[in-house]
């Protein structure tokens, strides 16, 4: 049984693998989407297995407990408050900061980004033990490279053909 079912996973890994191939490799098939929806597509035939019952997860669908237990605190954040604290934290670090050093870095990364020439891990990394944010060194990149902007693709059916598999067995 453990041999047969390796076996089966073995063939499935080999079957994504052989259609990443096809795709030209990983990086294209990101762009293309594709790993993003086989992962929405499993959680959405996985959650219609929970739903119908088919499989079972002890406490969520199953064996539940008959009284919920009540003596629990819920953590309550406000959000506003996290993030002007946030934000004077970042205005704080900008004034203390060498703004010259800091314009160079960045200066660098961009460079690098342009010509293809150093680092950009390691530019960045210096950038930042410098107190450049985050988001500054993302812009010096993007001034370059752009912003990625993922598509919007929706998983349909796979919940609906999971659920009527179950309820015909």
């Amino acid at each position: 049984m453990m041999e047969a079912l390796t076996q089966e996973l073995y063939d499935e890994a080999l079957q994504i693998i052989d259609e990443i191939e096809e795709l030209g490799g990983m990086t294209t098939a990101i762009v293309s989407g594709m790993p993003k929806m086989r992962i929405e597509e499993s959680a959405a035939r996985r959650q219609a297995k929970l739903d119908s019952g088919v499989e079972v997860q002890v406490g969520v669908n199953k064996y539940k407990l008959e009284t919920e237990e009540q003596n629990f605190e819920v953590l309550k954040i406000d959000n506003h408050e996290v993030r002007e604290r946030q934000i004077n934290k970042i205005q704080e670090i900008r004034a203390s900061r060498d703004s010259q050093a800091i314009e160079r870095a960045l200066d660098a990364i961009t460079k690098a980004a342009e010509t293809g020439e150093g680092n950009l891990l390691a530019l960045s990394v210096e950038a930042a033990q410098i107190r450049a944010t985050v988001g500054e060194i993302s812009y010096a990149i993007e001034k370059v490279a752009g912003r990625y902007k993922a598509s919007d693709s929706i998983v349909r059916g796979a919940y609906s053909k999971e659920s009527m598999e179950n309820t015909n067995e």
